[in-house]
């Protein structure tokens, strides 16, 4: 696979930025419309950028080898040569861990609570039974001190406690996704600047 340093991070970083535009326009909608699973879904792919990016950035010897299998399409990882499955895939778990070091707790949280509403889950039936209301206590301290610590203020009323409901932590998405944004721009701009080293 040839390929072009500068080229790639800038290919990688262009599609980066544009897929916030679009999650930016799709959280408006869906929750315009009250599609809150739509809505979680959204942060936990903004979510996912952010993680691939600080990944590339803790691993700098294997970064060009990564940003060159994406650009080209073949998945976010190492090229195996001669291989029919093409690349060993960097696993999400590793990279959200590494955002973990990086970040801290909440984007575990984001991360955890966004794949229920990414893949088919008990959590798709929100008008019916409250995800968060089923989420393990501890969780559910962690989500509302985050929220509150990040964005308390930013939602008129109370502020946030376990007893809230799902549609009152939703109410925090477009200042969770702007946070989200906001870091990955930060990262980004970093991967241009070391990207090509």
């Amino acid at each position: 696979m040839t390929s072009n340093t500068k080229d790639d991070v800038d290919l990688f970083c262009r599609a980066v930025e544009a897929r916030s535009q679009e999650h930016w326009r799709s959280l408006r909608v869906a929750a315009d419309n009250g599609w809150w699973a739509i809505v979680a879904s959204v942060l936990r792919m903004e979510l996912d950028s952010m993680i691939r990016v600080i990944y590339l950035l803790r691993h700098p010897s294997e970064r060009q080898q990564i940003l060159a299998a994406s650009v080209a399409g073949l998945g976010f990882g190492i090229p195996r040569p001669g291989r029919s499955d093409n690349v060993q895939r960097v696993h999400d778990s590793d990279m959200v861990e590494l955002a973990v070091d990086r970040e801290g707790g909440w984007v575990r949280r984001v991360y955890d609570f966004g794949n229920r509403f990414v893949h088919l889950t008990d959590a798709h039936d929100y008008a019916n039974h409250d995800p968060f209301q089923r989420l393990p206590r501890s969780e559910q301290t962690d989500i509302v001190g985050y929220l509150n610590q990040y964005h308390g203020g930013k939602v008129s009323g109370d502020p946030l406690t376990t007893d809230s409901s799902y549609l009152e932590i939703a109410a925090y998405a477009p200042h969770v996704l702007e946070k989200v944004t906001s870091n990955t721009r930060t990262y980004l701009e970093e991967l241009r600047r070391t990207g090509s080293a």
